[in-house]
């Protein structure tokens, strides 16, 4: 008794399956005394799958939130004047509102747009324009990576100046303005980011098989 096998390829991953057919069936290949093995690639679109590249992208973001976190936690200086800086309210309060925006935003942001990824290109085969995504990737990443980052360090400063240093409100305000408008500037590239992504993937077109 002969069996046929197909078997998906593991490289992209987006199912792994074994079929084996226990009944006498003739090959598609010469040799019709032998196995046959079928490779089948399931790609989306311009052989991108996005919900892998936000999903990757979540990880790292992760991991930066994590050095993030033990840098607030590190009993030495300067790292030990964060903590209070974030107490102290204030100019740290940007300090906090960075580190929890990037928490939001950076990792379980991603992580959802990876999740609607997954169901447009796999559940309902769809595919969204390549570049349009590529740009709004590009975009929100790095809009993102530097307001959160400008936030963090402009809270790190002007709370440093009030809460260790002991300075006035006056000298903190001036230590945060030169920060507002890069904060600006790259949340309103994160904006203009989600846009394109959330555009990119609403008017998906059905993957050509």
């Amino acid at each position: 008794m002969r069996s046929l096998t197909y078997m998906t390829d593991p490289k992209p991953r987006v199912f792994a399956a074994k079929f084996t057919f226990p009944f006498p069936v003739t090959p598609l290949i010469p040799d019709r005394g032998k196995v046959v093995t079928r490779r089948i690639d399931i790609r989306c679109g311009e052989k991108v799958l996005w919900y892998e590249r936000f999903r990757k992208a979540a990880y790292v973001n992760t991991l930066v939130w994590m050095i993030w976190t033990v840098a607030i936690l590190l009993p030495i200086a300067p790292f030990s004047y964060l903590q209070p800086i974030m107490a102290g309210g204030g100019a740290g309060t940007w300090f906090l509102v960075g580190y929890i925006l990037f928490l939001a935003a950076a990792v379980v942001g991603f992580i959802g747009i990876s999740s609607l990824a997954f169901v447009i290109e796999v559940h309902e085969q769809r595919s969204p324009n390549y570049s349009i995504m590529i740009t709004g990737f590009i975009l929100l990443y790095a809009g993102i990576l530097a307001s959160c980052l400008l936030l963090g360090i402009a809270g790190a400063t002007g709370g440093y100046a009030m809460v260790i240093q002991t300075s006035t409100v006056t000298v903190a305000q001036n230590l945060l303005s030169p920060y507002v408008d890069p904060i600006t500037a790259a949340s309103s590239i994160a904006v203009a980011g989600t846009g394109l992504t959330v555009y990119a993937m609403a008017t998906a077109k059905a993957t050509k098989s």
